[in-house]
């Protein structure tokens, strides 16, 4: 093979743009599923997000939740020339789970929706299926929520995280 036979590097596309709107420092306040008592627990932290490269987003996370444990978080999203769709990764340190994700934006490039299968957090079976929502609200605003669907087949929202931009 000579070098005039060798792919190059992977060009930007416009889908790439995209991934833009979230680079930056972010607050964020995370509402928790509600409690027996229809109480919402609430979480505080932040997150940043850079650009690695012209075709990845690569973020950092940590909350700290009312109990006073904390998490910390590392995700990762981009565009993939060779399927045409977005795709995404989240770990985080209270789960050994590789979380995958196979995500689709709309049409106004306002919400990403993230699909994924995991470990099933409420102990009903091996794994679930979670659809997580990146909603753009506006330039310093944004929304993260988190459903995972129940037993019965219904999507059910355990956590929505509401972010301010600080830089």
């Amino acid at each position: 093979m000579n070098d005039e036979e060798l792919p190059g590097p992977t060009s930007a596309l416009p889908q790439h743009e995209w991934l833009k709107n979230l680079v930056g420092e972010w607050e964020t306040e995370t509402d928790l599923a509600p409690e027996g008592d229809g109480s919402t627990p609430r979480g505080k932290g932040r997150e940043s997000f850079s650009m690695f490269g012209d075709l990845w987003l690569f973020g950092e996370g940590e909350i700290t939740f009312p109990d006073g444990s904390q998490m910390s978080s590392k995700m990762g999203i981009g565009y993939d020339v060779s399927d045409q769709a977005y795709r995404a990764f989240w770990i985080a340190t209270v789960s050994s789970h590789l979380w995958k994700y196979n995500c689709e934006l709309s049409e106004d490039g306002k919400l990403l929706t993230m699909n994924c299968e995991g470990p099933d957090m409420l102990g009903d079976s091996k794994s679930a299926f979670y659809r997580d929502f990146i909603e753009l609200i506006d330039e310093d605003h944004r929304t993260h929520t988190s459903t995972m669907q129940d037993k019965q087949g219904n999507w059910v929202a355990y956590m929505k995280n509401y972010y301010t931009r600080v830089k």
